[in-house]
């Protein structure tokens, strides 16, 4: 897939754990070389990976402050990455420097604006309210992935994959493929909302862990936001046969959310927290 990225958006770029005891990260985000790192005021700070002296990494240099020092000829660069010191020369070029990107922390999740910086507004970020919620207890994690992001995009919305493909978690019998009530499908301004229900069913493996007759049958709830450019956010519930939790009544119900977001690395590879 070779089309353009799209680069006025916000994407994650790291969680805040990738970046504790003065870790210095670099991460190719849509094609670009970043280094990332959390400056000793807390300032996160994302900028080129290349000196631009002599094109050594960034990411192999040190933070001082909240500053970064190429470790190669010395030269030091503030948050915004204008060079500040050059060893053994008083003068400094007003110019000379390397471009920083906007970077804002919500929720443990580090994003980055790659585009025009003029047009990086935080309010444009989606939260996801289980995130920063103390009931909710979240598991974060980072895969790399060998395939476009499209592709992943498409394989999320996808429920019906997952009685074959998830069989011994997620999918349960194969019968979910098929028996279900109608899908509800919400065509939203960045994206869309999917949601099935699927009645009276055998629990999924990963289900039946959490209730206590493993043999009793279930009414599951798959509610899936697609935000785009690459933002998945599941909601999934299930509740005793015919207690009406399709009514509202969400006693003796379980949930769980997952959310997933998806970052271009190249055209052929992506991020995926």
């Amino acid at each position: 897939m070779n089309g353009e990225f799209i680069r006025n958006t916000w994407y994650v770029a790291a969680w805040d754990y990738e970046l504790i005891d003065n870790r210095i990260l670099a991460r190719t985000i849509l094609e670009k070389p970043v280094v990332l790192f959390r400056g000793e005021s807390g300032q996160y700070v994302a900028m080129d990976d290349r000196c631009c002296h002599r094109g050594a990494p960034l990411s192999m240099g040190r933070v001082e402050g909240d500053c970064i020092r190429c470790m190669y000829h010395g030269m030091k660069f503030d948050a915004s990455g204008k060079c500040i010191q050059i060893p053994g020369q008083e003068r400094i070029p007003p110019k000379l420097g390397v471009r920083s990107y906007p970077v804002v922390e919500r929720n443990r999740l580090i994003w980055i604006w790659m585009g025009d910086p003029e047009l990086a507004d935080p309010d444009m970020i989606i939260d996801y309210e289980p995130l920063g919620d103390p009931g909710w207890r979240g598991i974060p994690c980072y895969l790399h992935y060998d395939a476009n992001w499209v592709l992943i995009v498409d394989n999320l919305a996808d429920f019906g994959h997952l009685a074959f493909v998830h069989t011994n978690t997620l999918g349960g019998s194969e019968e979910y493929a098929y028996k279900t009530r109608p899908v509800s499908v919400e065509r939203l301004d960045n994206g869309f909302r999917v949601e099935r229900w699927h009645m009276n069913s055998d629990p999924p493996p990963f289900h039946r862990k959490v209730i206590r007759d493993k043999s009793a049958k279930v009414d599951r709830r798959n509610i899936g936001h697609m935000q785009l450019p690459g933002i998945f956010f599941l909601e999934t519930l299930f509740a005793p046969a015919g207690s009406g939790a399709e009514k509202g009544n969400m006693e003796n119900t379980r949930e769980y959310r997952n959310c997933q977001y998806m970052t271009p690395e190249t055209r052929r590879t992506t991020h995926f927290f």
